[in-house]
């Protein structure tokens, strides 16, 4: 026979046994999947070297008071840009107290129409040279282009008190032009 008087307290764990495993039911381990996204701003202009290979001008003399050199590098860009030049002291071919006259000028290769490139330079003197920049317009399909630097050194009289090996340090800088 069933004893009523305890009818609520089975009621009670029957609701709370229920309740246990449908919160069981309801707590499951769950499955995760991960995705990892990542995103480049490509670099607006980039050198494919970190300096352009050394200009070695030969010797100045009494009958060959002229050198002129050249270095070429490729310069990637996605933009236009402007390249600038160091016209400090450092761009200036000197020895001891000595200097040459140094001119530079900036000219790109051109092999086909439509090719990232700007307009080339005429020679300007150490500290005037690139002063405004020069522009690079940028070809959609085209993301190169190759930079030549030429130097020239000249002395206007070689002797024995001037001479030595002079050096010289030319930086430019590819910026984003906004």
């Amino acid at each position: 026979m069933i004893n009523f008087r305890y009818l609520p307290s089975l009621t009670l764990i029957a609701c709370v046994l229920i309740g246990v495993s449908c919160l069981a039911l309801a707590a499951r381990p769950s499955d995760s999947a991960t995705c990892k996204i990542s995103c480049t701003v490509a670099s607006i202009a980039e050198w494919s070297e970190a300096q352009f290979s050394d200009i070695d001008l030969g010797e100045l003399t009494v009958d060959n008071k002229q050198a002129i050199g050249e270095a070429a590098l490729t310069l990637y860009t996605n933009g236009d840009v402007t390249i600038t030049a160091d016209n400090s002291s450092a761009a200036e071919l000197s020895f001891d107290s000595h200097v040459l006259i140094t001119k530079y000028k900036l000219r790109y290769n051109r092999l086909r129409i439509k090719q990232t490139a700007g307009d080339s330079t005429v020679w300007y003197p150490f500290d005037a040279f690139l002063k405004g920049g020069a522009d690079i317009i940028h070809t959609p399909s085209d993301g190169a282009v190759e930079v030549i630097l030429s130097v020239r050194a000249s002395i206007e009289k070689a002797t024995p008190q001037n001479s030595g090996q002079y050096i010289a340090v030319q930086t430019l800088t590819a910026c984003w032009k906004s």
